[in-house]
């Protein structure tokens, strides 16, 4: 049986970030993965999107400036660039693997169950603690319906070698309507089915409803209010059925339901660790309903955005915790979060549907009437600012391919409580949307 300082069950953001600098202390630390090591942000999330996506936005780019320069048409070669994709992300967990061991932290390779509340046990060996932080994340939300085995996920559409020329996406929410628009755009013809009437829950509705439009008219067939019943394999080809009677014949269909937590395996019971369907439970310095076990990033039962920053934010909380370097309570900052489709949906802090509901400020800004945004013809950006009652900027909603920038360059203001006189000490170059922030803010009192 071998004893840790801390041992750390996944090896994602939410487990790494924490145990690097406590290694680098002098703490005897392990970590535990089942899967790849680095997680899901590394080998299935945010990473394989984000390459797959760059050449989407550099097509959509262009694409804004048809008709006023541009005429040449541009193809997307998925084969080379899934390719490349590999080549980039197959050598991190390696490479990961290496710095952990470099830096004294001990990897173990398999399925973790926990014995007691000290005590883990990975292929019949059995390690202890003195804390444990669980780091499992979560998983794509099984669907239980008749042909269940032909269904595939978000996991096995970032490394398709060839994609389909008919996929079927189940789901309306951040990853459905991110894989969507770089399926349509790669060419090939895509059908969601959703079972309300509208996507991307999280987010401003009017601008979701604008990027309905957009998707639709890049050819994504929307089917609203329809639950998916059964799949039926038909040759070399698939076909879905509704609780309502429609059919669809495709090549692929990704569940894209939405995520649980990965719990199931642990054996929480037997260390006193409650949880939900929602993930585990915690206190306000990420203990768990055990002494000496805590959890971070997405298997928190917690209302904060379930996303990469999120997590390594946590991992060095808990990492400055057990140092005594932080003896506070978590106090978690503004959240910006992201969807990458085309064009993009970004916000930070109160949302617009919060403020309208406690009376806040509201000053939505035109972007696409704005010499830059019309200059390369981005006619339909849009940007709305909150103010609170003492007209300090508190959130900030962005509908643009470059919501992304001005979402990141707004959240120091809201995050620091930042005024308009300081903002105007800032200099940046040009013409970046940093530089038309003091306008912006100046505009709207």
């Amino acid at each position: 049986m071998s004893n840790f300082d801390v041992l750390f069950i996944g090896s994602g953001q939410g487990a790494w970030n924490a145990a690097m600098p406590l290694s680098m202390s002098g703490q005897k630390v392990a970590i535990i993965e089942r899967d790849k090591i680095a997680g899901v942000c590394t080998n299935y999330g945010c990473n394989p999107k984000i390459i797959l996506d760059g050449p989407i936005k550099v097509m959509e780019d262009a694409q804004t400036y048809h008709g006023i320069g541009m005429t040449s048409e541009m193809k997307i070669n998925w084969s080379e660039l899934m390719a490349h994709k590999n080549k980039v992300l197959d050598a991190l967990p390696v490479m990961l693997e290496e710095n952990f061991k470099k830096a004294g932290i001990e990897v173990i390779k398999g399925e973790a169950s926990f014995v007691n509340e000290k005590t883990v046990a990975v292929n019949g060996q059995e390690y202890t603690a003195d804390k444990i932080v669980i780091a499992s994340g979560q998983r794509p939300t099984p669907l239980d319906i008749p042909g269940k085995e032909y269904l595939k996920t978000s996991n096995e559409f970032l490394y398709l070698e060839d994609l389909p020329d008919h996929i079927v996406f189940v789901g309306a929410g951040y990853v459905s309507m991110e894989l969507a628009s770089i399926a349509v755009k790669v060419g090939a013809t895509v059908h969601v089915i959703q079972s309300s009437d509208h996507i991307l829950n999280e987010f401003h509705q009017p601008y979701a409803q604008k990027l309905l439009t957009k998707m639709q008219q890049d050819g994504i067939q929307f089917h609203f209010n329809e639950k998916l019943s059964k799949v039926e394999q038909q040759g070399e080809q698939l076909q879905i059925t509704t609780e309502k009677g429609l059919t669809l014949t495709t090549q692929l269909v990704i569940n894209a339901t939405g995520r649980v937590p990965n719990v199931e395996n642990l054996n929480l019971e037997a260390a006193g660790v409650e949880y939900n369907s929602k993930g585990i439970i915690v206190d306000e310095y990420l203990q768990t309903t055990q002494k000496g076990i805590y959890a971070s990033g997405d298997i928190l039962d917690k209302k904060q955005p379930r996303l990469t920053p999120t997590a390594v934010f946590e991992a060095k909380y808990l990492a400055a915790s057990f140092l005594g370097a932080q003896t506070q309570a978590i106090e978690y900052p503004p959240i910006a979060t992201i969807a990458f489709t085309v064009p993009r949906i970004a916000q930070i802090g109160v949302t617009i549907e919060e403020a309208e509901a406690t009376g806040l400020t509201i000053k939505p800004i035109d972007l696409g009437k704005q010499w830059d945004f019309a200059g390369r013809n981005e006619t339909e950006a849009h940007l709305n600012l909150v103010y609170d009652q003492e007209q300090k900027l508190v959130g900030a909603t962005a509908y643009s391919q470059e919501a992304l920038e001005i979402i990141n360059s707004l959240t120091p203001i809201i995050t620091l409580g930042l005024t308009s006189k300081e903002v105007d000490k800032l200099i940046y170059a040009f013409p970046s949307f940093e530089t038309m922030i003091p306008r912006y803010m100046q505009e709207t009192k």
